[in-house]
């Protein structure tokens, strides 16, 4: 599960897509971005075009009927998303793609001491080895409220941990290289298209533990990102 991550700010995921400056003003750059929060999400709209645009982290499907959205909706096992009515209709029609940094997993088999004493697994940031951007893949939907509100919102999809990060969870994003995103963007690619992607999704990462406050999501500052000695 990847409940944590750190968004980019607007001005590096415009440079880095080639998009215009974007008038979105629904979400800060966040270290600890955390679900249900606000996050940047690139779609495709009506026109073919790549659009950026704020969205809730925690899907929300149109057909929901109910005035409280869904609990944990965050993340979409990529395994079963298919067949899975919360999932199955936005991996086929509504992809996005979530930018990021990198993300957080917690190592269960390695207890540490939090700053209060109490035992708590260690935290690792995950991240490309240059550190350059990440395109998470995502779904999204839009969702009608019971005021008539429209909630754009998103969910990143996961997979069976491969390569350094196995080392520390067994769980990791769906991330995609450059040359699958206008693919996996595109409303008309096939399943089986899409399964391809998810299959072919990158595993070259690198990871080092960080402090034990990024387990509080009041938390949200660069020094999360800073190496610790890991002191057990």
């Amino acid at each position: 599960m990847c409940g944590r991550y750190v968004t980019p700010s607007d001005r590096a995921i415009e440079d880095f897509w080639h998009i215009g400056a974007q008038d979105s003003g629904r979400w800060v750059q966040s270290f600890n971005a955390a679900p249900t929060t606000q996050v940047p999400m690139l779609r495709q709209n009506e026109q073919g075009e790549l659009e950026l645009v704020g969205a809730r982290w925690g899907l929300i499907p149109f057909w929901w009927k109910q005035p409280k959205p869904p609990g944990l909706t965050f993340n979409a096992r990529s395994e079963e998303a298919a067949a899975k009515p919360m999932w199955r209709q936005s991996l086929r029609t509504h992809r996005c793609l979530m930018p990021a940094l990198g993300w957080y997993e917690w190592n269960e088999r390695q207890q540490v001491r939090s700053r209060s004493g109490r035992q708590v697994n260690q935290p690792y940031y995950h991240h490309a080895v240059n550190d350059g951007m990440l395109a998470i893949a995502g779904l999204w939907s839009t969702w009608t409220g019971p005021e008539g509100q429209d909630v754009v919102s998103c969910a990143l999809l996961t997979k069976e941990a491969a390569g350094p990060v196995a080392a520390i969870h067994h769980r990791m994003p769906v991330i995609l290289a450059p040359e699958q995103f206008d693919l996996w963007l595109s409303p008309t690619t096939s399943i089986e298209q899409v399964h391809g992607a998810i299959a072919l999704s990158r595993e070259d990462f690198s990871a080092h533990p960080v402090s034990t406050e990024v387990g509080n999501t009041r938390n949200d500052y660069p020094e999360l990102l800073t190496p610790v000695e890991v002191i057990p």
